[in-house]
């Protein structure tokens, strides 16, 4: 068994994640202009913030960005996993970047630092073969005839419907977690609870990120009966007051029954209640003019964009590094736009 915050890296993983960037490039869409994200192409709004680290933390919880008391300005982009129509199922995603953070970061000299979290506490993928064996299924879905023949029904169930069958119907536990997954149906992306799903280190500890809203501190609003009623509600919410999010760590405190290696496993609260090391406020503002709709269009977001001491873990989080890269840098170089992480000044100029 493994110990605390211990990878197991399988001997053929390298081969895997390499065939895996070859997938998801296969899967972008080049011929649309711009050419969207692979995943999350759609967003609602781009949020200015204040990422407040805690005073007094206990000494186990005070690595990388959280060794002091301080405050951080950030970026928020908040997003649909595929659905362009806010109204239905689908996954929701909070990419938090911060700015002028000092220190190396894995991915590359920068002074930003990224976080990528979910609206969903388990990931659907156990580990990188199986993550291999899905994107398989994606593309001979997208290959095969059938969509073609079933002309009346949306191209996307049918292929959903043929992934099912070659790749998902003998997996219950995953299944179970992409159907709760694509089926959230959010009124705010301020009401929602974010989680990183996959685990990351905290100094010497492996953790879970969280991110939990001060629900009863929002503004009202009325929500709009459109496409776009995400991008509506956080420009409405946040034009009427500001909002807050706890920024929270669950330690994994048990190798065998919290998992480093396969993310559709829960990780016991009552074992390892999460416990908060910053405030993320939300001040009053418009993040969604033109100008900032377009700023975060062109943004990548990489959980490697980091310190050293929150290093990704796991299988799924060791693809994400080729893959998120790849297909960020294919996706600029189409669209004629250099890739290069923005500065504070830049962003705060459109928030003026």
């Amino acid at each position: 068994m493994p110990n605390l915050a211990e990878e197991t890296i399988p001997t053929d993983e390298l081969t895997l994640i390499n065939r895996l960037v070859v997938q998801n490039l296969a899967l972008l869409n080049e011929k649309e202009r711009p050419v969207r994200r692979g995943q999350h192409a759609k967003h609602h709004g781009c949020v200015l913030a204040d990422f407040e680290v805690e005073p007094g933390l206990p000494d186990e919880l005070r690595h990388g960005l959280f060794a002091e008391p301080k405050s951080f300005k950030a970026l928020i982009r908040f997003s649909n996993g595929e659905a362009r129509d806010d109204r239905k199922g689908d996954a929701h995603g909070m990419a938090i970047k911060l700015f002028d953070v000092p220190g190396d970061k894995l991915l590359e000299p920068c002074d930003t630092h990224d976080f990528i979290l979910l609206d969903q506490p388990l990931f659907f993928i156990r580990n990188v073969p199986d993550y291999v064996g899905l994107f398989d299924a994606l593309l001979k879905a997208k290959a095969s005839i059938i969509p073609k023949l079933l002309f009346f029904m949306p191209r996307f169930a049918v292929e959903l419907g043929l992934v099912y069958f070659s790749f998902l119907s003998d997996r219950p536990t995953e299944l179970a977690i992409l159907k709760r997954t694509v089926s959230s149906k959010p009124e705010t992306p301020l009401a929602t609870t974010y989680h990183s799903t996959t685990p990351y280190r905290l100094g010497p500890h492996a953790v879970r990120w969280s991110v939990v809203p001060a629900v009863a501190d929002l503004a009202k609003f009325t929500s709009a009966n459109t496409p776009d009623k995400l991008r509506h509600a956080l420009a409405m919410q946040l034009g009427g007051g500001e909002a807050r999010f706890d920024f929270m760590a669950q330690l994994q405190t048990d190798a065998d029954s919290m998992p480093i290696e396969d993310p559709t496993q829960p990780w016991d609260a009552a074992k390892s209640p999460p416990r908060k090391l910053a405030t993320i406020r939300l001040p009053v503002q418009r993040p969604d003019t033109r100008e900032l709709m377009d700023f975060c269009e062109n943004l990548t977001f990489n959980p490697w964009r980091c310190l050293a001491e929150h290093r990704p873990l796991g299988g799924i989080n060791r693809a994400r590094r080729q893959v998120y890269t790849a297909v960020s840098n294919r996706r600029h170089e189409l669209n004629g736009v250099p890739s290069r992480e923005p500065t504070l000044a830049e962003f705060l100029a459109l928030h003026a």
